[in-house]
């Protein structure tokens, strides 16, 4: 039973092994390494952020370029709208004074009709 358990500890001992990552034997090669990572990390970087603004720059520009011309597209609208609302407001005075014309000649032709029928009664 003792050999048992031990077995899948050594399993586990030689993975973890496998899995660390190989460090170089001397301490040269460390430090090279390194430097070279950490140079290559931040160009790498450097790049990223250039890129990064590059394309939030151009992006920027679409968005205002989208919004300018949805500005003018509302703005082409509001125009006409209001053109709208003034052809409104010009048939509406017109139905009004039509209207007051047509009452006119309403009591126009009661007054003759009432003369008519004054005259008739007679």
């Amino acid at each position: 039973m003792a050999n048992h358990l031990v077995k899948p500890d050594t399993r586990n001992c030689k993975r973890s092994r496998e899995l660390e990552p190989q460090m170089p034997d001397s301490p040269e090669l460390t430090s090279l390494g390194k430097s070279d990572s950490s140079f290559s990390e931040s160009s790498g970087l450097f790049y990223k952020d250039e890129t990064l603004e590059k394309d939030l720059n151009d992006m920027s520009k679409e968005i205002n370029l989208m919004l300018s011309t949805y500005a003018k597209i509302l703005s082409e609208r509001a125009a006409v709208d209001a053109s709208y609302i003034d052809e409104i407001d010009g048939l509406f005075k017109e139905a009004n004074t039509i209207e007051n014309v047509l009452i006119q000649k309403r009591e126009l032709l009661r007054k003759r009709f009432t003369v008519i029928a004054n005259t008739l009664h007679r």
